[in-house]
């Protein structure tokens, strides 16, 4: 299921610590950490520079391969 899938973030700058996921409000650790749903949420805030991604996509406790975490657009 896709809702099972987590990835381990950490912000990247101090200011961006209040910041919860939504919509399912997990904030971050005091080390700045936090395990997020691996959805659009997160990966827009990755890619606005808010977050880092500190590993692959993990679902249901298993590793995934960088390879599998972006979705395929197309298959040659």
């Amino acid at each position: 299921m896709a809702g099972s899938a987590t990835v381990a973030v950490e912000v990247t700058e101090e200011r961006y610590r209040a910041l919860k996921h939504y919509p399912s409000q997990i904030g971050f650790e005091l080390d700045g950490t936090a395990r997020w749903p691996a959805d659009q949420f997160t990966f827009r805030l990755a890619g606005e520079g808010a977050i880092r991604l500190l590993e692959d996509l993990h679902d249901a406790g298993t590793p995934a391969t960088a390879g599998a975490a972006a979705p395929a657009a197309s298959q040659e």
